[in-house]
């Protein structure tokens, strides 16, 4: 009987100090490294229905054969940062059509004596105008419009990037500036060509600096951006005249192999906010100029597919677009009430060169990617839980130019009505 009392107190010891050694390792904390590590993430669902089944779309993407109408997760989006003095850290991924990838993957570090200067490496959204490195969460319409999605699909590319941002008790808080050297090829980790392509931006805040009170949104900017795209063939096309038809000229070299097609956009911006007893008037505008790489369309790259930015080597000839595009949203809350109505127009000519019934001409060498396109986007959305839930709904009308092309000879019907609810956490 001794025996066993001996051996049960033995035995609660040993694991009263095995409980503690445990313990002890689970709430050791290194404050130094946890203190400031943060989660968020935001889910974007949403239902649409389009005018007819299989178009190409711009607004969560083309809709799939014999389909009209879809329930769709637009994005699912989890980030993890850190920050401490003079490193932060960033890392994003998202889940959007069965598809998980990496959004951001960033590390900065920022220098502590003026605190306005800081270097990055790694992924990250491209420093150009007012679309892109806007969230997607916070965006007044449904997307970002035809033209930011078609020269940056992903918004993101991996470079290193140098950032200006003076605090805001700095006299010198109303410019922020922007500069990036990048891969060019969006999200994909793996370049395919040995080019760096050049991305900078600056932005005035006058508002800052006049510090007007029924206006408290006034600024405006410039962006540019330089790159190369490799061709992978003999042949690449430029625009010209074929026995006077105008379109595109092909220019057949062998050093066209392995040789590079300019991607070079200039751009401004704007934007003015005005307070009033109706509540916050708000206008922005872009616009944007250049030269774009891109290719033909075919039986497998749709039209407005075709004069995207490539995120891989293309395979086929490249041609040789100069186009321009702007866009503008009008934005009004209504008063004290969570209500939101949003007006937004955007252009794009992938080609301007040709237009109408030239595009499609024969012996033009013109296709489905030189249409131009125009969207009147409307929406109304409330804005709950101090701006940490949404629901909206809004109604995209897509019109593209007449051609010679027997599916484009008319607008075809691709307008997109969409209801979302979207929560941030």
């Amino acid at each position: 009987m001794r025996r066993k009392v001996v051996l049960k107190t033995t035995l609660l010891i040993l694991s009263l100090c095995l409980t503690s050694v445990i313990a002890n390792a689970q709430v050791t904390i290194y404050k130094d490294s946890v203190r400031t590590l943060f989660l968020t993430g935001y889910i974007q669902a949403q239902y649409e229905k389009a005018d007819s089944a299989g178009i190409p779309s711009f607004d969560g993407g083309d809709f799939p054969p014999n389909v009209d109408s879809r329930f769709m997760i637009r994005r699912s989006r989890l980030a993890i940062g850190y920050a401490e003095k003079f490193i932060s850290g960033n890392l994003e991924i998202d889940y959007i059509q069965n598809n998980i990838r990496m959004t951001n993957a960033y590390v900065q570090f920022t220098e502590q004596k003026f605190k306005t200067f800081s270097a990055g490496l790694g992924l990250a959204t491209v420093p150009f105008g007012l679309e892109t490195p806007y969230s997607t969460f916070n965006l007044e319409s449904s997307e970002r419009s035809r033209l930011i999605q078609t020269l940056f699909p992903d918004e993101k590319d991996c470079g290193a990037q140098l950032t200006i941002a003076p605090p805001k008790d700095s006299k010198w808080n109303f410019i922020s500036a922007g500069f990036a050297i990048l891969n060019g090829a969006g999200r994909n980790f793996n370049d395919y060509d040995s080019k760096k392509n050049f991305s900078g931006m600056i932005q005035f805040n006058a508002a800052r600096k006049l510090n007007l009170k029924r206006i408290p949104i006034l600024g405006a900017g410039i962006s540019y951006y330089n790159g190369k795209s490799r061709s992978n063939t003999t042949t690449m096309l430029y625009n010209g005249y074929n026995n006077g038809i105008k379109g595109f000229v092909l220019n057949t070299d062998a050093k066209n192999e392995g040789g590079y097609a300019n991607r070079i956009y200039k751009g401004v911006n704007a934007q003015v906010g005005v307070s009033s007893k109706i509540g916050l008037s708000r206008l922005n505008f872009e616009y944007i100029m250049g030269e774009q790489p891109g290719v033909a369309s075919s039986a497998t790259i749709n039209g407005p597919q075709s004069s995207r930015s490539f995120g891989a080597q293309p395979l086929t000839n490249i041609y040789n677009r100069e186009f321009n595009g702007y866009y503008f949203t009008f934005n009004q809350t209504i008063g004290t009430t969570p209500l939101n109505l949003m007006v937004k127009y955007d252009w794009y000519d992938p080609n301007t060169f040709v237009n109408g019934k030239e595009i499609g001409a024969q012996n033009s060498n013109t296709t489905e990617g030189d249409i131009a396109y125009s969207t009147w986007g409307l929406g109304a959305y409330l804005n709950l839980m101090k701006g940490n839930a949404r629901l909206a709904l809004y109604y995209d009308i897509v019109k593209n130019e007449s051609t010679s092309i027997a599916s484009y000879a008319k607008d075809i019907k691709d307008d997109v009505l969409n209801l979302r609810l979207q929560f941030r956490f």
